[in-house]
């Protein structure tokens, strides 16, 4: 799965208004990286180690450019900080390791991965560390990468990891075309000189976005209107108070889960809906057992965020963010798993009806004229005064639904087994689930700050009993079918 061969010395990347807000909205509570672990099976292969998961790096690092940059800020704030080859970049200063304790189950691993995910990455090299995990069962290695979002989107780190993973466990890896000679670095003159006018916003560019905010917002109101005409509910913006939505901290617990890609693929076909729908209503119903159990069940849905590449086909390598949130209301309130299906069905058609109808560019092109440092500022205010402990949340959860390969895939010859992405927490929303059909299952990874879910462990088992339940639904439907 190796990419193309970026070899010679990139230019310059600034970073966009998207990208740029990631950085700026980091706080001490509040990490901004994404983290992958990867359980390999290293025991069929006695010579994987560290120095051969170092070298496995080293043999393939040019064919992840980004890996090799910096991140430099312009002086004086002019324009948004840009990615430079780092002239002192070396794998080793990037690949550490650490060992869990017996008896080396994922619960061990979730325990050292909750620590990783509270610290932040150092700004001053490349935004990315791995970690070589050892100590677990069966000879197994876990493998885990943090890595900024500021630097790329799902849908591009997905692209970069083909560079790292193969198809075939005894795959060559083309060399580099020539010699890496990253240059030196320019100097902060050259910087603030070359930024000089990209906060300079003309009365034009103003104009025209107002244009199509208006046109947006006039387009988003037709739409709704429409759903209401047809007796459905789009879902409010202000979600009702839970355990998940206050100020968060830095403390991070994490939890793995598994199920059957067929299973979902099943409820699929039996229901006439698309596998998101089926993965959406077993988190529904996930988080309706979670609530029920500590007696924190709100009367109205949920509301939850579900992100949404906008790149086309040609643009999945491009390494900037170019995501929006889609809003979909969670039927939490409701008990029947076929009713949260159909529900959720409505919610899904309803909210892309209303992502058509609008004008997707108008957010990015908002944060392009805005300085990305006042969302450092706004943050640390929301932060600093717990204004989120006692104000409606716009948002419940987060949801990440991830495509993945489905067929096996080989790290430094060795089977990887499992891959658990995780999205970052936000300020008022400390639960964040990501699933990743892979392999012929969907991998789950469980993000949370500790106080507002201690253990969720509990988030993963309720997952796999609400994909039991629609399993049985499924098959009452086809018996009936039949």
């Amino acid at each position: 799965m190796s990419g193309p061969d970026p070899s010679a010395p990139r230019k310059h990347r600034r970073l966009s208004g998207n990208d740029a807000i990631y950085l700026y909205g980091e706080n001490e509570s509040m990490p901004m990286h994404t983290l992958g672990t990867m359980i390999v099976d290293a025991s069929a292969h006695p010579g994987f180690d560290f120095d051969h998961v170092l070298a496995t790096l080293r043999s393939r690092i040019h064919l992840l450019p980004p890996f090799r940059q910096r991140l430099l800020e312009i002086p004086f704030d002019l324009g948004n900080p840009i990615l430079v080859d780092d002239p002192d970049f070396r794998v080793e200063n990037h690949v550490r390791r650490i060992g869990v304790p017996a008896p080396g189950g994922l619960r061990e691993l979730s325990e050292v991965v909750g620590m990783l995910a509270e610290q932040p990455l150092e700004r001053s090299k490349p935004l990315w560390e791995m970690w070589y995990v050892d100590g677990m069962k069966d000879g197994r290695i876990a493998l885990v990468t943090k890595l900024h979002h500021c630097v790329m989107d799902g849908a591009s780190g997905s692209a970069q990891m083909a560079g790292l993973l193969d198809v075939e466990p005894d795959a060559c890896v083309p060399p580099p075309v020539e010699e890496w000679n990253p240059g030196p670095l320019p100097s902060a003159l050259e910087l603030a000189g070359g930024s000089a006018f990209e906060r300079v916003v003309s009365p034009q560019r103003v104009a025209g976005v107002l244009f199509d905010t208006a046109k947006g917002i006039l387009a988003r109101i037709r739409a709704e209107r429409e759903i209401e005409e047809r007796g459905e509910s789009r879902g409010g913006w202000i979600g009702p108070r839970t355990p998940f939505n206050r100020s968060i901290t830095r403390h991070r617990s994490v939890a793995y889960g598994s199920v059957l890609l067929d299973d979902i693929k099943r409820v699929k076909r039996a229901f006439g809906v698309t596998v998101n729908d089926a993965v959406l209503a077993a988190y529904a119903l996930a988080l309706r057992r979670y609530l029920l159990e500590h007696d924190a069940l709100p009367e109205e849905p949920l509301s939850c965020s579900m992100p949404v590449s906008l790149k086309s086909a040609a643009e999945k390598e491009e390494l900037s963010n170019k995501v929006t949130a889609t809003l979909i209301p969670l039927p939490t309130q409701l008990g029947d798993p076929e009713d949260v299906i159909e529900a959720v069905h409505i919610a899904t058609r309803n909210a892309k009806s209303v992502l058509d109808s609008i004008e997707v560019e108008i957010i990015p092109q908002w944060l392009e004229m805005i300085p990305g440092s006042l969302a450092g500022i706004a943050m640390g205010a929301i932060s600093g005064l717990k204004i989120l402990d006692v104000m409606p949340p716009l948002l419940n959860v987060i949801l990440s639904n991830v495509m993945g390969p489905p067929i096996p895939l080989y790290f430094g010859g060795a089977r990887v087994e499992a891959v658990y992405p995780m999205g970052p927490c936000g300020e008022g929303m400390g639960l964040n689930v990501t699933v990743l059909s892979n392999m012929g299952r969907l991998d789950i990874g469980v993000l949370a700050c500790t106080e507002a879910v201690p253990d969720p462990w509990e988030i993963t088992r309720a997952f796999a009993q609400a994909v039991d339940e629609l399993l049985l639904a499924a098959e009452s439907r086809e018996a009936k079918a039949s």
